[in-house]
């Protein structure tokens, strides 16, 4: 800012202290200002949210050029308000590289940003790891991205893997040394420690069916818990809270789900028939060779209409001769995955 006055008639608009007149030609951009100055000067306006000044301050600012929206989020005292509304404008790289570096940008307009924005830009967003530790839904709107790329997929992988399961597996083994080190205190017998450790999950605790007011109270205990909580649960809980979480939107928390330890063979299977998991959950079960050695699995994974097609083409061949009759006329598959099984049918009846 250049002068006195300026840094007066801005602080003046930005804090609302302005007089209703200077509002609405700021809002115009009639104010005179700099280039940066002006675009903090309509952004302020439009996150008030003034259902009056809110069309003008739209209009305008749908006008400025990227060098004037770049020297808006590069100029000091920018507020964050303000580099949301930026970022929400925004189209032009040179403008959403700082805005996503800045400190002061908010997480909520981060993770908008993070299902849109090129590789160039993802790669700066994945970059700042305490931002994601913070704020996972940013991760999880990553893998939204419709061009997100195989590189930053990885890395959003690693990343799960390194912050979130690795710590969970970390502190699950000072609980579990913890334990030992109260048992020993308390002159328990080694060998019942080691068989409570080993112990099958009980049919209580694992295998048993819920009622129906207890699937009601997993529902509302589950939903209220944030991201971070529910990728706790998906990778410690118990099978019924696996079972459920498993098929939450969020990826975070169904990769959780296929990580953890203690999803077992039974429960791919479980798993697999479900038609309300991710294609990625599916695809996760299919890269378990010690699973799909299971026929079982297998199957299920062919026959569930929400298996990725490029797996289950790969695993018709693998059916049984019933099966595969079965599935070349199963309308709840995909047309190619029926075809594939006619093929077959035929091919072995000739």
């Amino acid at each position: 800012m250049s002068s006195t006055p300026e840094i007066d008639l801005l602080t003046a608009i930005e804090t609302g202290s302005a007089p209703r007149r200077i509002l609405e030609f700021a809002a115009r951009g009639f104010v005179p200002l700099g280039p940066g100055e002006l675009v903090r000067a309509v952004a302020s306006v439009l996150a008030t949210g003034d259902l009056e000044l809110a069309p003008l301050a739209d209009t305008t600012f749908k006008a400025f050029d990227a060098p004037s929206m770049k020297a808006a989020v590069l100029s000091d005292g920018v507020t964050r308000a303000e580099l949301d509304v930026i970022g929400h404008y925004a189209t032009d790289p040179t403008v959403l590289e700082p805005l996503i570096r800045h400190r002061a940008v908010s997480d909520e307009t981060l993770a908008w940003l993070a299902d849109r924005i090129e590789p160039f830009l993802q790669d700066i967003l994945i970059t700042n790891q305490k931002r994601l530790i913070d704020a996972p839904v940013i991760v999880e709107r990553l893998f939204e991205n419709p061009h997100l790329s195989t590189e930053i997929k990885r890395r959003a992988d690693e990343f799960l893997e390194e912050f979130f399961l690795k710590k969970m597996r970390e502190e699950e083994a000072e609980e579990e040394a913890r334990k030992a080190a109260d048992d020993a205190r308390k002159a328990e017998d080694a060998e019942k420690l080691e068989e409570a450790k080993d112990a099958p999950e009980t049919a209580d605790d694992e295998e048993r069916e819920l009622a129906e007011d207890e699937k009601r109270s997993l529902f509302a205990r589950l939903s209220v818990m944030t991201v971070v909580q529910k990728i706790r649960i998906a990778y410690k809980g118990n099978k019924e809270e696996r079972l459920f979480l498993v098929r939450d939107t969020n990826r975070l928390v169904s990769t959780a789900v296929m990580k953890s330890p203690k999803t077992r063979e039974a429960d791919a299977e479980i798993i697999a028939k479900m038609k309300s998991v991710s294609e990625e959950v599916l695809r996760s079960i299919s890269f378990r060779r010690e699973w799909m050695r299971q026929y079982n699995i297998l199957s299920a994974i062919v026959k569930n209409p929400r298996s990725p097609i490029d797996v289950t083409l790969k695993l018709v061949p693998r059916l049984n001769p019933r099966d595969m009759k079965i599935l070349s006329g199963d309308r709840n598959v995909p047309e190619a995955v029926r075809a594939a099984a006619r093929r077959e049918v035929s091919r072995k009846e000739s």
